[in-house]
C-alpha cells in the first residue's frame, strides 16, 4: 500500500512539467483549459495519495520553511480578501480565460508542499529537473518550428503556449534549470548539452519578444554572475565564467542597441520589439498603474478580491487609454496587482514568500558561515531566477507555468532548508485507522471534489467547442445551453458566446422564426443572469447594451449603456456608444452632447474627434466641423472616414464631401498612407462631386489625370469625360 501511494505521488509530480505540451482542442481556450484542469486534478489526487502517505509514514510529512508559512499567511488572506472581494466567484474561481483565481494559488501551494516534503534527495531532485528540462527542450524545438515556418504559428514564438508571454516566462524558468543541473554536474558532455540548451532557450526566449521577460533575463544572469563572481571564491573557474557572463551580457545589449535599426533586427519581429524598448514603452503601463492606485487607495487593506481588477480598472479609466484595450484584467504589475486583488495584507504576505527566499540564500549564508543547505553556485543560480521571475512580472503576470515552476523552486529551496516539526513527526497514527477510516474519507473527498468543482467546468469547455463546431444553429444552440446548464464558472463566457451566436442569426434571413425566437430568448435569459450575477460591472452591461442595439432595440440598449456609464464614468467608447444609441432614437441634441463629450475627455482620441463630427453635421454646423479639421493629420483621417463621409454626402453637404475627396486625390502625405489615388473609385466620386456642382472643367481636369495614372480605369474615365463635354449624363451614358 506505502509503495503504492508513494508511487502515485511522485507520478503526480512528475507528470506536471508534461503539462507544457498538453493542449485540449476539444475544449474552449485550448492552450488555458487543459491545462488548467489537469494541474488541478493531478494535484488534487497527487495530494490525496500524499496525505494517506503521510500518515503511514512520519518522514513524508510536511517539511516547514518561512516559505511554506509565508505561502500559508498568503492563502488565509485571500481567502477573506476574496470572500469580502467585490465578485467572489471570479475570485475563488476566475473564467475560461484566466482559469487563475484563489484555486489555482491553493493548488500551487499544494505542489509546492508535496514537493518539498516527497523529494528528499539531489537524485531525486535532478531527475525533476532533467525531466522538466526535457519537455522544455521539445516546447523550445516546437517553437524553433514555428519560428522556421514549418508549423502554424504567430510572428511571436508562442509553441504549445498559446501567447509569447508565457513561452516567455517557461524559457525564462528553464534556462536557470539549465544552469542548475550544468553547476550540479561534473559531467562535461553534459555540461556541454546544458550550455547549448541554455544558448537555445535563450534565442527562443528573445523570439516570443516578450520584451519584460527579455530584460528579466539579463537582471536574473547579472544577479547570478554577481553573486558568484562576489562570493565563489572556492569556484574559481566559475567565477571566470561570471565575469564571462557579465560580458557577454554587456557586449549583446549594447550589438543589439547599437544595430537596433540595422535589416536584421528589424526584420525579425522578436529582437525588433526588444530593440526598441525605451521608456515611452511603460507610459501605458504606468497610466493603468495610476488607475489601480485610486482602487487601492478606496481598498487598502484587502483590496477587490483576485480576478476583480476590472471593477477597478473601469471605476478609475483614464481617458488617455482609448487607442488601447478596453477591458484590462490584470494590472500588468506584479506590486500593483497584489495590491488591488489583495491589497496591502496580500502584499506584504506575497512579497515576504521571496524575502525568506532572500534570508536563506543570501542573508542567512553570510550570517552564519556553517550553512550548506546550499553551496554559492546554487545560490546564485536560485537568486538568478527569483530575480529574472520577480523583474518579469514587473510588467507581465503569472500563469499557470509561471505558477507550476514558481512552486518548483520554491519546492527546490523549502527541500533544502525545511523540517519536520517534531511534534507531527512523532505523531503516532495506527495503520488501521489509516487503511479503514482515514484513507476512506480521503478518496471520498477526491471523487467528490472532482466530480463537483472541475467536471462542471470540462463538460462546459467541451460543450462550447461543439457549439463552434455545429453546422445547424440549433444544435449550436444545443450545445450551448448545455454548456450554461453546468452552472460553471464560465457562465459570464458562455452567455457572451450566446448572444453573439444570436445577433448574427437574429439577422439571417434564411434561418426560420422559430430558430430566431429561440435564440433570442436563450441571449435575453443568459444576459438577465449575468446581469444579476455580476452587479457593478461595466462590461457586462456593456456587451448587454451592444446585443440589444444590435438587434434594434435601442430603448433596452439605452438602459444597459446609462448602467454602463454608471460603473465607468469616462470610458470613450461607452459615451459614444450613448451617443449613437441617441441618433438612432432620433435624439440628436443628445447625441452630440455625447460625442463631444466623449471627445473632450482626450482631444488626441481621433476617432471620438470623427464621431462628434459626424453629430455637428446631423445639427447642420458644418463650420464647427470645419474648426475640428486643425491639423493635417485630423484631416486624413476624417478623409480616410467612410462614415462620415457618408453622413456629409446624406445630408447633402457637397462642399464638405468635396473637400475630403480632393483630400483623398491629393494629399502626398494621405496617399502615401492609404493609397487613396489607386482607387479608381474615388476618383470617378470627385469628378461627379464636381460635375453636380456645374464644375465641369474641374471634373474632366480629374478624369483626365485619372486616364493617365490607372491605365485600368482609363476607358470608363474617356467615356465620362466624352459624356460630360458633349452634355449628356455620364451615370446613364458609361455605365
Amino acid at each position: 500500500m506505502k509503495d503504492v501511494l508513494k508511487a502515485v505521488v511522485v507520478a503526480g509530480l512528475f507528470a506536471v512539467p508534461f503539462l507544457t505540451l498538453y493542449v485540449e482542442n476539444d475544449y474552449f481556450f485550448p492552450f488555458i483549459t487543459g491545462k488548467n484542469f489537469w494541474f488541478r486534478i493531478i494535484v488534487d489526487v497527487t495530494f490525496a495519495a500524499w496525505v494517506i502517505l503521510a500518515l503511514y509514514e512520519s518522514k513524508y510529512r510536511p517539511r516547514i520553511s518561512g516559505i511554506t508559512w509565508s505561502f500559508g499567511i498568503l492563502l488565509i488572506i485571500m481567502f477573506f480578501a476574496n470572500l469580502f472581494g467585490v465578485h467572489p466567484q471570479s475570485s475563488f474561481w476566475s473564467n475560461f480565460e484566466r482559469m487563475d483565481g484563489y484555486v489555482s494559488l491553493v493548488h500551487t501551494f499544494l505542489y509546492m508542499l508535496v514537493l518539498g516534503s516527497v523529494l528528499q534527495t539531489k537524485q531525486m531532485w535532478d531527475r525533476l529537473l532533467k525531466t522538466s528540462l526535457t519537455v522544455a527542450f521539445l516546447v523550445a524545438l516546437y517553437g524553433l518550428a514555428q519560428f522556421g515556418g514549418l508549423v502554424e504559428g504567430s510572428s511571436r514564438i508562442d509553441s504549445r503556449l498559446g501567447n509569447a508571454s508565457y513561452m516567455a516566462v517557461y524559457m525564462l524558468f528553464h534556462i536557470f534549470v539549465a544552469f542548475w543541473l550544468f553547476v550540479e554536474t561534473k559531467n562535461i558532455p553534459l555540461k556541454v548539452t546544458y550550455a547549448l540548451l541554455v544558448t537555445m532557450f535563450g534565442f527562443v526566449l528573445l523570439e516570443t519578444g516578450t520584451r519584460g521577460t527579455a530584460i528579466g533575463l539579463a537582471v536574473g544572469v547579472t544577479v547570478m554572475a554577481a553573486y558568484i563572481g562576489l562570493f565563489g571564491q572556492q569556484f574559481k573557474q566559475y567565477r571566470k565564467y561570471a565575469i564571462g557572463a557579465l560580458a557577454l551580457i554587456v557586449v549583446l545589449a549594447g550589438a543589439l542597441v547599437m544595430n537596433r535599426d540595422s535589416e536584421f533586427v528589424q526584420s525579425r519581429t522578436g529582437l525588433m520589439r526588444i530593440a526598441n524598448i525605451s521608456l515611452n514603452d511603460i507610459e501605458i503601463r504606468s497610466i493603468i498603474w495610476g488607475s489601480a492606485w485610486e482602487g487601492v487607495k478606496e481598498r487598502p487593506l484587502l483590496g477587490y478580491g483576485q480576478s476583480n481588477f476590472n471593477y477597478v480598472f473601469n471605476a478609475n479609466y483614464d481617458p488617455r487609454l482609448y487607442a488601447q484595450e478596453q477591458w484590462f484584467d490584470r494590472s500588468h504589475n506584479i506590486i500593483m496587482d497584489w495590491l488591488t486583488t489583495g491589497g496591502f495584507l496580500g502584499l506584504i504576505a506575497y512579497l515576504s514568500i521571496f524575502a525568506w527566499c532572500g534570508w536563506y540564500l543570501f542573508l542567512r549564508p553570510l550570517l552564519n558561515k556553517d550553512d550548506e543547505s546550499f553551496n554559492v553556485l546554487e545560490r546564485g543560480v536560485l537568486l538568478g531566477i527569483l530575480a529574472g521571475y520577480f523583474t518579469h512580472n514587473f510588467v507581465v503576470f503569472d500563469n499557470i507555468v509561471s505558477y507550476i515552476f514558481f512552486a518548483i523552486i520554491l519546492g527546490l529551496i523549502t527541500y533544502r532548508v525545511g523540517s519536520t516539526p517534531k511534534s507531527l513527526a512523532d505523531f503516532k497514527v495506527d495503520n488501521v485507522v489509516v487503511t479503514q477510516f482515514a484513507a476512506p474519507i480521503v478518496i471520498v473527498l477526491l471523487v467528490a471534489s472532482i466530480w463537483h468543482f472541475h467536471r462542471p467546468g470540462m463538460i462546459a469547455a467541451g460543450e462550447i467547442i461543439n457549439g463552434f463546431r455545429a453546422a445547424d444553429p440549433d444544435e449550436r444552440l444545443d450545445a450551448m445551453e448545455r454548456a450554461a446548464a453546468q452552472n460553471s464558472f464560465a457562465n459570464q463566457e458562455i452567455a457572451e458566446q450566446i448572444s453573439q451566436q444570436a445577433i448574427s442569426v437574429v439577422r439571417n434571413p434564411s434561418l426560420s422564426e422559430a430558430t430566431k425566437q429561440r435564440y433570442a430568448a436563450a441571449a435575453e435569459e443568459q444576459l438577465k443572469n449575468l446581469i444579476e450575477s455580476k452587479p457593478g460591472d461595466a462590461r457586462v452591461h456593456v456587451f448587454a447594451g451592444s446585443y440589444y442595439r444590435s438587434i434594434g432595440d435601442n430603448f433596452k440598449a439605452k438602459e444597459q449603456m446609462d448602467l454602463a456609464r454608471q460603473f465607468s464614468p469616462k470610458k470613450q467608447s461607452i459615451i459614444i456608444q450613448q451617443g449613437f444609441i441617441a441618433l438612432a432614437l432620433g435624439n440628436t441634441d443628445d447625441a452630440a452632447a455625447y460625442l463631444k463629450e466623449a471627445f473632450l475627455l482626450d482631444e488626441n482620441n481621433l476617432e471620438a474627434r470623427e464621431y462628434y463630427a459626424v453629430s455637428l453635421i446631423y445639427q447642420n454646423k458644418i463650420a464647427e466641423v470645419r474648426q475640428l479639421m486643425e491639423t493635417e493629420d485630423i484631416k486624413m483621417s476624417f478623409a480616410n472616414s467612410d462614415f462620415l463621409v457618408s453622413t456629409a454626402n446624406q445630408f447633402n453637404q457637397t462642399d464638405l464631401v468635396t473637400e475630403l475627396f480632393e483630400y483623398r486625390i491629393y494629399s502626398e502625405e494621405g496617399n502615401a498612407r492609404y493609397h487613396w489615388n489607386d482607387d479608381p473609385q474615388n476618383w470617378a466620386t470627385l469628378a461627379f462631386l464636381y460635375y453636380q456642382q456645374d464644375r465641369n472643367e474641374e471634373a474632366v481636369r480629374v478624369l483626365s489625370e485619372a486616364e493617365v495614372k490607372l491605365t485600368s480605369f482609363a476607358p470608363t474615365a474617356t467615356c465620362l469625360i466624352e459624356s460630360i463635354e458633349s452634355g449628356g449624363d455620364p451615370q446613364v451614358d458609361c455605365q
